[in-house]
């Protein structure tokens, strides 16, 4: 799996940011929008970091030697789950927030959560592949950022169709490309 790959991986996984950013900005007013943005994309970015540095570690300490082997397989399964994941949830409703919800600490905390942990699977899979931990990490934190703000930015009140939720489709099918090159190549 080279750089590009993860690079891939990483923008798809990150398009869960994006698709709760998106419903957010739909929900909330310009006033609290602008703020609120970044403050959400601090929280999407800091704990898809956290999730990604747990299941590497997990896998750095606890599994290496179990699962060097058939490493590819542990990836294509990984990879497999996450965009059969994103196909289901871009039929489904994602977390929001609204302008009564962007002051709640909790709400904030286990949204971010629930979107980071997707992030655990990965960090797991890259470290079976003997992957540098700092470039990978650096480069989630950097997609995490960027599409929380991509998210706020294409979310609009008078928007009748969402098309984070097509995005999302898409990166689910991506992610399931991404896992059958896992074993072929």
């Amino acid at each position: 799996m080279g750089i590009i790959s993860v690079m891939i991986i990483f923008l798809c996984i990150c398009v869960d940011n994006m698709v709760s950013a998106n419903m957010s900005a739909i929900k909330m007013s310009p006033e609290k929008k602008s703020i609120f943005s970044i403050k959400l994309a601090l929280f999407f970015a800091g704990f898809n970091a956290l999730w990604f540095t747990i299941g590497y570690i997990l896998s750095m300490v606890f599994f290496r030697g179990w699962v060097h082997f058939a490493n590819n397989w542990v990836a294509f399964a990984f990879l497999l789950l996450l965009g059969i994941k994103f196909m289901l949830e871009s039929i489904e409703k994602s977390p929001s927030f609204s302008n009564v919800d962007a002051d709640d600490m909790r709400k904030l905390v286990k949204v971010s959560t629930i979107i980071g942990l997707n992030s655990l699977l990965v960090g797991y899979a890259v470290e079976t592949m003997d992957k540098a931990f700092l470039p990978q990490v650096l480069l989630l934190l950097v997609f995490s950022f960027g599409l929380t703000l991509v998210g706020f930015h294409l979310g609009k009140k008078t928007s009748k169709t969402i098309v984070s939720k097509r995005v999302e489709l898409i990166a689910g099918l991506i992610l399931i490309v991404m896992a059958v090159k896992m074993i072929i190549i």
